[in-house]
């Protein structure tokens, strides 16, 4: 605690705080000591056990999730994206529901089937057009997701066939967001026998094949068909809608994937890596090719291989949405092939009732078995971006599939419910904190709450006592210093009289008295411990005996990473701190929290701490975040958990000195990445330091777009060969591009640039840029003279 401050304030005294072992000898502690005093390294948070050396670390708690690593926002959202080009870029964002019109149905979305087409868009991919039709209705989509799974949850007034509460499987723009409105046509009732996420890999995948196959190529029994890429969503449902119409199925895939094709039924199995397959579709079907080909490969010459095996007036059914043929590069080379381009897009705004029809025939062709649903992989919505890197990397076998039951879960059926024949205590209970965690406690089902606090209640306060008792809660006001230890005694004897067992303790009591260390006095110091250590203390002492649910006591971030002016108070919270691990230790319940400044309500809000936290980058936490956070923590299992908004881009200085924080090395440089920050220091460096740091950002970039570990990453072998295909080959230039203000042709990394070669190409260029701006930056002086 006051470590810390004494670190911020005087960081010329290198004050390091070490915790000898309690059970070792004086002359080995001494030992211990001396080693540490004379130890060149940079920890300050030293703890000896026996012969192991302990180092404090602050970790990101698993109640931190990511989606760009951002918590699910607590009312409703939809995926965006702050920028196309990278699919770091997505971020789940806040946004206000929309009623349904008349012909609609609003749902609350339980699943989201995850398309090619939202990682081209979210790369920024999408063509303008394909064979000459535009693709702005794709270009301009500002929200993901084309398919989900569901439940109602309004209906429009004109809609029939469907209630609120019915569950069913969508085609819907915008899906990959908690609701979705949608017009009823492209709604039907989920088959009973499918689970949401296994609902949501149907629609577009299904539709898409049913429409290309029966209504584009009129597949008939006796058919010849070629699946490319047999093994991804689109690619399944072909293989058992060609199967059931009758059709002879050739298919390709990755080798990986062939034994989920052979499980189908498919005898033809080639390579989708390689050009081989044409030879060997000739070789299968004795020199007559197929009649159809579902395409979706078309980089290279996959295209006109593929053209190379249909018969004589077949079809060529083309699905992909990059380096698409149009009609007249077609027309060269096949003239009597009959060539289509399927946008399952365009075709449900031009015929809703088509795909009404088709929805409803699959939706009874699953119901009953004829057709079964992919295998899926199945990613939490708070993972979203590492589904679409999944998908990016062509790992998936079937479908992916990114699900929101868990989420429903946590926040609709499992609330947090309080006692009603307990009593619980909070204590600084009349305080802005107390009262506002006095009225979440009834909210949930609390019947008896002790508000004890050092004054009476004034006016304001004595108010929302009453709205708390006209909620149904008996509320008893104990005036009583919880650091003295007669009259805590004396309110816990009424406590036990009352025949209300008590089952929880809330220890907010606490007071500020600021200033530096050089000008605090004893008293101040007294001041504000007293509350916190012997308070905490008197508590612990009188509940150790006592079967409670939890004992919570609210520290601050000040313990936690040192505030300064706040010695004292940074002080009085390590002592919290250290109380939770001790009662945990004695198998007694114990939470220590770190809050950050509350805004609106308690004594930090009203002498404007959030004013001095933004100084040193830290922001202030919302009434509302507070009660999400307690609601999440007194459920869980953790001792000492600090909730603070804090902005990293201002803490790099902080975070490389400070081994405490050192987790949080890669956040602040990926932040100050996108400050533009690592341009600057580029530029303020030498060649030689530039390349090193060039090589470490880019090693980082790659591991992250190949979804592997650094360590696992060689610098000096072609990115190609660790399996960088074209789709990462783009989202690593472009981030390259939007960091660095350097353009990278992408054909250097379909060549096989290895990091080492990029980093010094990149360090030539941007030694080439300085050299300009040089140049620049003289004659302009010269004008100006």
């Amino acid at each position: 605690g006051m470590g810390k401050v004494i670190s911020l304030e005087h960081p010329e005294l290198n004050c390091t705080r070490i915790d000898l072992d309690p059970e070792e000898t004086i002359e080995g502690q001494a030992d211990a000591l001396f080693n540490e005093i004379w130890s060149e390294d940079s920890e300050d948070q030293v703890a000896w056990r026996g012969d192991g050396r302990y180092v404090a670390r602050l970790v990101a708690s698993h109640h931190r999730q990511p989606v760009a690593q951002h918590l699910v926002p607590s009312q409703p959202f939809k995926l965006g994206s702050s920028e196309k080009g990278s699919l770091d870029n997505l971020v789940l964002e806040p946004v206000t529901r929309r009623s349904p019109g008349a012909g609609e149905v609003e749902i609350r979305v339980k699943a989201t089937g995850l398309n090619f087409l939202d990682v081209v868009s979210a790369l920024g991919l999408v063509p303008q057009q394909v064979d000459g039709m535009s693709q702005k209705h794709l270009v301009e989509m500002d929200s993901f997701g084309g398919e989900c799974a569901g439940e109602v949850v309004a209906v429009g007034s004109k809609v029939t066939g469907f209630h609120i509460g019915d569950t069913v499987m969508a085609m819907a723009h915008g899906s990959f967001s908690q609701y979705v409105t949608v017009d009823a046509t492209y709604v039907v009732i989920k088959p009973e026998n499918l689970s949401f996420e296994e609902a949501a890999s149907i629609p577009a995948n299904f539709l898409t094949a049913y429409y290309a196959l029966h209504h584009v190529a009129k597949i008939q029994a006796g058919d010849r068909i070629l699946i490319h890429a047999a093994a991804g969503g689109t690619g399944m449902a072909a293989v058992q809608i060609a199967m059931e119409a009758g059709a002879e199925v050739l298919a390709t895939a990755s080798p990986p994937k062939w034994e989920a094709l052979r499980d189908m039924g498919v005898k033809h199995i080639m390579n989708s890596r390689t050009y081989e397959f044409a030879d060997q579709v000739m070789e299968i079907t004795q020199g007559q090719g197929v009649d159809i080909v579902l395409n979706s490969l078309t980089s290279g010459e996959f295209i006109s291989k593929s053209m190379s095996v249909v018969t004589q007036s077949g079809r060529f059914v083309e699905i992909a949405k990059r380096g698409v043929w149009d009609s007249s590069q077609v027309a060269a080379l096949r003239p009597d092939v009959s060539y289509f381009v399927v946008d399952l897009v365009k075709e449900s705004i031009e015929q809703p009732g088509l795909i009404n029809s088709m929805l409803q025939g699959l939706k009874d062709k699953l119901s009953n078995g004829l057709l079964q649903p992919p295998p899926i992989k199945v990613f939490p919505i708070e993972e979203v971006i590492d589904a679409f890197r999944y998908m990016q990397q062509a790992k998936h076998i079937g479908k992916i599939v990114v699900t929101q039951t868990q989420l429903a879960d946590a926040r609709t059926q499992k609330p947090l419910s309080f006692r009603s024949g307990a009593s619980y205590l909070i204590t600084g209970g009349m305080g802005g904190l107390g009262l506002l965690v006095a009225n979440w406690m009834v909210s949930k089902g609390a019947k008896h709450l002790v508000l004890l606090g050092r004054r009476s209640p004034d006016d304001a306060t004595r108010k929302k006592i009453t709205e708390l008792e006209m909620a149904g809660a008996e509320v008893v006001v104990e005036k009583a210093d919880v650091s003295d230890r007669k009259s805590i005694t004396e309110v816990w004897k009424r406590i036990e009289e009352s025949n209300r067992p008590l089952a929880g303790v809330i220890h907010s009591a606490g007071m500020l008295s600021d200033g530096v260390l050089q000008n605090q006095s004893w008293s101040s110091f007294e001041q504000v411990m007293a509350p916190k250590v012997q308070g905490a203390w008197h508590l612990h002492q009188l509940t150790q005996n006592q079967p409670l649910d939890f004992f919570v006591l609210f520290s601050s971030a000040a313990s936690l990473l040192g505030s300064p002016g706040q010695g004292n108070h940074s002080a009085a919270n390590a002592f919290l701190d250290g109380l939770a691990h001790y009662r945990r230790a004695q198998g007694l319940p114990g939470l220590s929290i770190h809050w950050g400044a509350v805004s609106q309500v308690g004594e930090a809000a009203e002498r404007g701490a959030d004013v001095r936290l933004s100084k040193q980058g830290m922001g202030v936490i919302s009434p509302t975040q507070v009660l999400e956070s307690l609601e999440l923590l007194i459920s869980g299992s953790d001792v000492e958990v600090g909730v603070v908004p804090i902005e990293w881009s201002g803490w790099q200085e902080r975070v490389a000195q400070w081994p405490f924080l050192a987790d949080w090395s890669e956040i602040t440089t990926s932040i100050a990445t996108k400050d533009n920050r690592l341009l600057e220091q580029l530029k303020s460096v030498s060649f030689m330091e530039r390349e090193k740091i060039l090589i470490s950002h880019i090693q980082n970039k790659a591991a992250r777009v190949l979804a592997m570990k650094n360590n696992l990453i060689d610098i000096h072998k072609p990115l190609n060969k660790m399996g960088l295909d074209s789709l990462m080959s783009i989202e690593l230039r472009n981030q390259i591009q939007s960091e660095l203000e350097v353009d990278v042709p992408i054909t250097k990394f379909m060549e096989g640039i290895t990091i080492a070669d990029l980093s010094n190409q990149l360090n030539q260029q941007l030694n080439q840029s300085d050299r300009t701006d040089n140049i620049k930056k003289k004659n302009w002086i010269e004008v100006e003279l």
